[in-house]
């Protein structure tokens, strides 16, 4: 990754969402061409584990969901690298070799993003732990003391489902800061910690609402078109156009990266 300018970049929201979406439908072309095989990988392994998880409950469904996690994991790497590559390198490799360079590659993208992931797991819990023993602290009864009733929990001044949504919304600002280690590896950059949260300094939240709010609206919208009772077909077109969400919302943290890791290499068709 590249070290960071000495002027401070204001992340240029707008801008960067406006052409997470435009940017891929006008070389909508070499797009489906490069992310054909990672969309159907990742399509498939969704698939599989969707469908079989609604026959199978119990331990069986967690074996399926360690069964399903690694290949879904390569596929998702696989996707956001490609994404990545065709956005912010000059002349990108569309068609893909299985060659070490992309072994190294995807598995360093899967294993990083998989530490983002027990980032965000750990902070959100964290903060909800803090506030919960905020409301109601632990109490403790000296041994010499007679116990008498058990002291029931305090009641939460706001539903349990609000704390847990503001500690994902806070743990999202520490994660989208770290996030911008995720392009670098697709573009064979070293994956700098430092450098990264040096580059997004007073982006935190802007950079929350691409890794955040973006991907959860996208998802909102697709959950919106599902009925109870939809078919298998159904589904299975619910899910295709969720993976194929995740292109647009790889595009804004590109573009997020090109802004704020000066210099990189510039998008073929930046947006105006």
């Amino acid at each position: 990754m590249s070290e960071p300018g000495p002027m401070l970049r204001r992340l240029p929201l707008r801008r960067v969402i406006s052409g997470a979406f435009t940017l891929p439908w006008e070389h909508r072309g070499s797009v489906f061409r490069a992310t054909a095989a990672p969309l159907l990988a990742l399509i498939a392994c969704t698939l599989a584990w969707d469908l079989s998880s609604f026959y199978i409950s119990g331990i069986g469904r967690v074996v399926l969901l360690l069964i399903f996690y690694l290949p879904t994991l390569i596929a998702m790497s696989w996707l956001a690298v490609t994404v990545h590559r065709l956005v912010l390198l000059e002349a990108p490799d569309a068609a893909m070799h299985f060659d070490l360079g992309f072994i190294r590659r995807v598995s360093t993208f899967a294993a990083v993003l998989f530490g983002i992931w027990v980032l965000f797991s750990g902070l959100t819990l964290l903060i909800t732990s803090g506030v919960l023993n905020i409301f109601n602290p632990s109490r403790y009864v000296e041994t010499s003391v007679e116990p008498g009733p058990v002291p029931q929990p305090m009641d939460l001044p706001v539903p349990f489902e609000w704390i847990t949504s503001i500690a994902r919304i806070l743990a999202y600002w520490f994660v989208a800061r770290v996030s911008l280690m995720l392009p670098a590896i697709a573009i064979d950059r070293k994956a700098d910690l430092g450098a990264a949260w040096q580059a997004s300094r007073r982006n935190g939240w802007r950079l929350a609402i691409v890794v955040g709010a973006l991907p959860w609206c996208l998802q909102a919208l697709v959950n919106l078109l599902y009925r109870d009772g939809a078919s298998t077909i159904e589904f299975a077109l619910l899910v295709i156009l969720g993976t194929m969400l995740i292109i647009f919302e790889v595009t804004a943290l590109s573009l997020s990266y090109w802004e704020l890791t000066p210099p990189a290499p510039p998008p073929t068709d930046p947006p105006a």
